[in-house]
């Protein structure tokens, strides 16, 4: 079957790793090595659930406890036609992979609309600039997790942020627990969006499982960041870390301008850099399309396991390319740090 490159992240990860960010990944990493790492990944196991607002008590943890096992490589993906309808019925000979443009070894596992447990982590900007959306924001996203999250199977936690980070429900298949999260945030204050990812990748990474699963941010907030301790490369750089793909709901209009404008084109690098999507949430309607929209593309995805060529734990970031049948576009993240 014909192939062609991958749309959007698998494009780019054929040339520059982060092309969209005009930050290529090797060459940051080779350049600023571990002084990077420290920087872009808060540490130890003891982090907190709420950032300080000194900048300095962010980088002074341990390095990073972000682990990546290179004797397997673990791709969630998904697949729509030219109309942006869902593929379902593609199987492994369908796909090729390429890490760092080499073929892997061997294909461990693949799965088409993928039952891996699901770790998603509700991450809800409770800023001043959100206060007249709060509402219908929280009410959506309760049914959104009430429809997705399987018993036994599934956890979710809820992250809420203004110039601080907090987690008021972690990790559990509790839906009344969650839904207690979600009533404990209340809009004030100002915005750190990429504070908040970062913490929600280092609950990510903290779940142990037994076997792949997916790891997702659903992240609700009008992209408009202005008081986070860390920038959106290194962002960018922990989802890739904890293997996690970022889902933003933007709640501004699609003819937002200025700062509202450069806040949507950053949340779509974000997201489209691991394997996610910018959804539109400006009203009521928008959020509780998006979240439907959501609820399909987590239903829909692929799940595919390799073994690399190479298994050596350089801590360098690997471009993860995939190829599908031609005329298919396929929505994955840029690559991993093998760790």
């Amino acid at each position: 079957m014909a192939r062609c490159t991958a749309h959007m992240t698998t494009a780019r990860a054929a040339g520059n790793p982060v092309s969209s960010l005009q930050f290529p990944v090797r060459l940051l990493w080779r350049t600023v090595g571990p002084m990077f790492i420290a920087l872009c990944v808060l540490g130890g196991n003891a982090f907190p659930q709420m950032l300080s607002q000194d900048a300095a008590a962010i980088v002074a943890g341990t390095l990073p406890t972000f682990r990546k096992q290179v004797d397997e490589v673990n791709v969630i993906f998904t697949v729509t036609n030219k109309h942006g309808h869902f593929v379902h019925n593609l199987n492994e000979n369908d796909m090729a992979v390429l890490d760092n443009d080499q073929p892997p070894e061997k294909i461990t596992y693949f799965q088409s609309q993928t039952d891996l447990p699901l770790r998603v982590a509700l991450v809800i900007d409770s800023s001043d600039s959100i206060t007249n959306r709060f509402a219908f924001e929280r009410k959506s996203a309760l049914a959104f997790l009430r429809r997705i999250l399987r018993p036994n199977s599934d956890l979710g936690l809820v992250i809420g942020f203004n110039q601080q980070v907090h987690v008021t429900q972690t990790a559990t298949g509790d839906l009344s627990l969650l839904a207690h999260g979600l009533r404990e945030l209340h809009p004030n204050g100002e915005t750190a969006i990429y504070d908040a990812v970062m913490v929600a990748c280092q609950h990510l990474s903290k779940l142990k499982d037994n076997q792949p699963s997916r790891r997702v941010i659903i992240l609700i907030t009008d992209g408009e960041d202005n008081r986070s301790h860390i920038g959106l490369q290194q962002a960018v750089d922990a989802a890739l870390h904890a293997d996690t793909v970022v889902y933003v709901l933007s709640t501004n209009p699609e003819y937002s301008i200025d700062l509202a404008e450069q806040g949507d084109k950053d949340m779509k690098e974000m997201s489209e850099a691991t394997g996610g999507r910018l959804l539109r949430a400006a009203d009521e309607d928008g959020v509780t399309g998006s979240f439907v929209k959501l609820e399909k593309e987590l239903r829909s995805q692929y799940a595919l396991g390799y073994k690399p060529a190479t298994t050596h734990a350089d801590g360098l970031f690997h471009r993860l390319t995939l190829l599908g049948p031609r005329k298919l576009k396929v929505f994955h993240r840029l690559g991993y740090f093998a760790r």
